[in-house]
């Protein structure tokens, strides 16, 4: 599972996107706006399928609260994509923003993509198909929805 996997550094520009042409998969872990907008709708094009995870968290009474997304697009389902996945740019005064120590959530919001990237290789059983997942802190909830 761990061979094959080839680090890029630096950002996605407009020069360097036909790169992600060749994946057979990518995750995307970034802020909403236009450049997430053009890398979603370039895989897509391309057929190369993807899983974006996301967070919206906020500090209420010192405490943490939010929520949790995994969105995949794969060669069956993705008309859903651009309705769950933030394209817009994010409040650059919002708690996550803000340094939150939040390593826990980043893990397991990475973990629920890594498990779905399983099912979607057939690695893991996959009853509902979802092609979106979230996560609620609060009440400690998993809800899947856009099944194929």
């Amino acid at each position: 599972m761990r061979r094959g996997i080839i680090v890029h550094p630096g950002y996605v520009t407009e020069e360097s996107i036909g790169e992600l042409k060749q994946l057979d998969f990518a995750f995307l872990a970034m802020d909403g706006g236009p450049t997430k907008k053009y890398i979603i709708q370039k895989l897509q094009g391309w057929g190369v399928p993807f899983i974006d995870v996301g967070m919206g968290l906020e500090l209420v009474k010192g405490a943490i609260t939010g929520i949790l997304t995994v969105t995949a697009s794969s060669k069956d389902k993705t008309d859903h994509v651009l309705g769950r996945i933030p394209v817009v740019p994010a409040d650059k005064n919002n708690d996550y923003s803000r340094n939150i120590q939040v390593a826990d959530l980043n893990m397991f919001n990475a973990a629920m993509a890594v498990i779905k990237w399983k099912k979607l290789l057939g690695f893991h059983h996959d009853f509902e198909h979802e092609h979106f997942s979230a996560y609620t802190l609060d009440g400690n909830r998993l809800s899947n929805e856009e099944r194929k």
